[in-house]
């Protein structure tokens, strides 16, 4: 288990002094409190913000794999390709695009 002590940290209640957050084994956060003595916790410099996750998706790719390829012996270049996959973008939406 971690037990970590921040001078500064952002909680869903906006900014807070002297936090200390518990993690246990398995990398869960089991407490946060604020406004309190380090007791022993580990000091990390810095402030502690909320992980930001990655929801970006190149799900799109796999629809678009073969519709840009042409076998023309010249005129292809990435504006090109770059304005196929535009186009194509264009017609999508949400839903064409969920896991």
């Amino acid at each position: 288990m971690a037990d970590l002590f921040f001078d500064t940290a952002l909680l869903p209640t906006g900014w807070a002094d002297d936090v200390r957050i518990k993690v246990d084994d398995a990398g869960w956060i089991t407490s946060v409190e604020a406004d309190v003595r380090p007791r022993g916790a580990t000091h990390v410099a810095g402030i502690a913000v909320p992980g930001v996750p990655n929801l970006h998706s190149h799900a799109f790719q796999r629809a678009l794999t073969g519709l840009t390829e042409r076998g023309s012996p010249s005129g292809d270049s990435f504006w090109s390709w770059r304005s196929h996959l535009y186009a194509f973008l264009a017609t999508l939406d949400p839903d064409a695009v969920e896991a």
